[in-house]
């Protein structure tokens, strides 16, 4: 069943104005990254670390409005009404979101690899397809918790706090991308890993205890 909802997610994607626009976004980024004069020595382990995951959870962010469209049309009302159970409803969704946030992140840190004729070592390519992946998952399944419990009104002003934090963090890592050396150790990538299955391992266990009466009732 989880599989229907990933493979209806996808599906979407492709057609998803949002996630084409972030697309958009990102080759602007990565062109600015490789011709300005401002940032010829830049690590590019330095762009996996800090750009990989902003990239990743910049266009799960965007696509995750689809966990608001469903309450907004009452789309949702009608899929709690299915054999689905909640955790399934929104596991699907998260590995349906993720996928192609992820494969917009891989490609783009890839391209940048390329043009910087860097070499992946082994802890960076295990870094970038392992624990990357599972934070912009993290986050997209926190998020999409967030908009099941909370009203309209509180995720309009949820979404303009967390776009204004990454707003933030894309600025603060511009700035820092001339003095931005620095190597990825396996500390950092078991760091990451553990940040992320303890977000996705709480928020899984919250949405088995979460009622789904209490989605509806944040409809209007």
């Amino acid at each position: 069943m989880i599989g229907v909802i990933v493979w209806k997610e996808l599906k979407e994607s492709t057609r998803d104005r949002n996630l084409l626009s972030s697309i958009v976004g990102v080759a602007i980024l990565l062109m600015l990254l490789n011709l300005s004069s401002r940032f010829p020595t830049v690590s590019v382990e330095f762009l996996v670390l800090y750009m990989a995951p902003c990239i990743g959870v910049f266009i799960g962010f965007s696509m995750s409005s689809r966990f608001v469209r469903e309450k907004r049309e009452g789309t949702i009302e009608t899929m709690l009404c299915t054999p689905l159970t909640l955790k399934e409803l929104w596991l699907g969704k998260v590995i349906g979101l993720a996928l192609p946030s992820y494969a917009v992140t891989l490609t783009s840190m890839l391209i940048l690899a390329y043009f910087k004729g860097h070499i992946m070592k082994e802890a960076i390519t295990i870094y970038l397809t392992l624990a990357v992946p599972i934070l912009i998952a993290s986050v997209i399944g926190l998020l999409g918790f967030l908009y099941y419990v909370l009203g309209m009104r509180q995720i309009q002003a949820l979404n303009y706090l967390v776009f204004l934090t990454l707003f933030t963090l894309f600025f603060a890592l511009t700035r820092s991308l001339t003095r931005g050396v620095i190597t990825i150790t396996w500390e950092i990538i078991g760091a990451v890993l553990a940040f992320s299955a303890m977000i996705l391992y709480i928020v899984a266990y919250l949405i088995t205890r979460l009622d789904k009466e209490r989605i509806v009732t944040t409809l209007d």
